[in-house]
């Protein structure tokens, strides 16, 4: 008995330990299952947490509503500033002006081998220094000086080209482009007498042609050109029968442009504003040049597209200019200005 009731109690405590119920009719514990006690003491609380964590937000509703306003806020700024990165390094299209004043011309001596000049003419072109002091005597002149002597040089530091341009007609040291003709800078009092200045210059002897100097539109305005493939087929680019720069090559230029210390702005030049130029500086009304005919600038179809670019620092001109010169789509890059 005493051994009876024993057991009853140990079955009786291991059924409280394990939540195990006894069947009343057939007297057998029953499989453990999980008790509402258990339940209660896991997730009981979730609703009184809840009802708090609402009554908190409700109270800092303006301080959660402010935060997320900033977030959003700055989310905003951030996409809006790379916006406005990407728009500030975006080419600007040429300034309005000013537009420099056109005053002078360009005096060719005959002698060379292209003149077509009598050998009277060309006897005469032998002593510039002549030739020169009849143009200083024309009425109106105010300035003339003889600017490449005959057969100068033509090597510069302010030309770059492609290194697959060696040895072809646009490489300075290509054997017949090293040298070119003798010429006079001159500049006149008044741009009205030019059609009279010119007449008189042509009229001494030794003068090949008289070319209406345009004035550089960029100088001042920018540092450097980069002259882009743009032209008719068969003339020769960067080494091959290049077609016309493409948008991904504008791009890449550009890019690298901006990754160059010192570059302050970069600007576009369609045809139509190198157009626009043309007709600006296009004087009809000049008598030209012997042999020749009358002065003209290129055609549309000759005329290339350019980036020009704006520097803080002079001293980064060569340094686009050995960066730039071998990109694909690009012509040449040339210094602006002096050097």
């Amino acid at each position: 008995m005493l051994l009876d009731r024993h057991m009853v109690l140990v079955t009786r405590h291991a059924s409280m330990l394990t939540g195990g119920k006894k069947d009343r009719k057939s007297g057998r514990m029953n499989a453990p299952t999980e008790s509402s006690d258990a339940e209660e003491l896991s997730f009981g609380g979730e609703p009184d947490r809840v009802s708090w964590l609402r009554s908190w937000a409700f109270a800092h509703r303006r301080s959660l509503l402010a935060g997320a306003a900033v977030l959003v806020l700055s989310g905003l700024f951030v996409a809006g500033g790379w916006h406005l990165r990407d728009l500030s390094r975006r080419p600007l299209p040429p300034p309005d002006g000013p537009w420099p004043q056109q005053n002078g011309f360009t005096v060719g001596l005959c002698g060379q081998p292209a003149a077509a000049c009598t050998p009277a003419e060309n006897e005469a072109a032998e002593n510039p220094s002549g030739v020169l002091a009849a143009l200083q005597a024309i009425s109106g002149v105010a300035n003339a000086r003889l600017a490449c002597a005959p057969s100068c040089l033509q090597k510069t530091r302010n030309v770059w080209r492609s290194r697959v341009l060696q040895g072809t007609i646009y490489d300075s040291d290509y054997p017949g482009t090293s040298f070119m003709p003798a010429y006079f800078d001159m500049t006149l009092d008044r741009w009205d007498d030019r059609a009279r200045i010119a007449e008189q210059a042509m009229s001494i002897p030794g003068v090949w042609y008289v070319f209406p100097k345009a004035p550089d539109f960029w100088e001042g305005k920018a540092d450097v050109a980069i002259d882009l493939c743009s032209h008719p087929a068969g003339l020769l680019c960067t080494g091959v029968h290049d077609r016309s720069v493409t948008e991904t090559q504008k791009q890449a230029i550009v890019d690298r442009l901006w990754n160059i210390d010192g570059v302050e702005k970069i600007y576009y030049e369609n045809h139509a504003h190198r157009t626009k130029i043309q007709e600006h500086y296009e004087i009809p009304d000049l008598p030209g040049h012997k042999g020749i005919g009358t002065v003209r600038l290129v055609s549309l179809e000759e005329m290339t597209e350019s980036f020009y670019v704006k520097l803080t620092d002079r001293r980064a001109i060569e340094v686009i200019g050995e960066s730039i010169k071998d990109m694909p789509g690009v012509h040449y890059v040339r210094r602006i200005g002096p050097a």
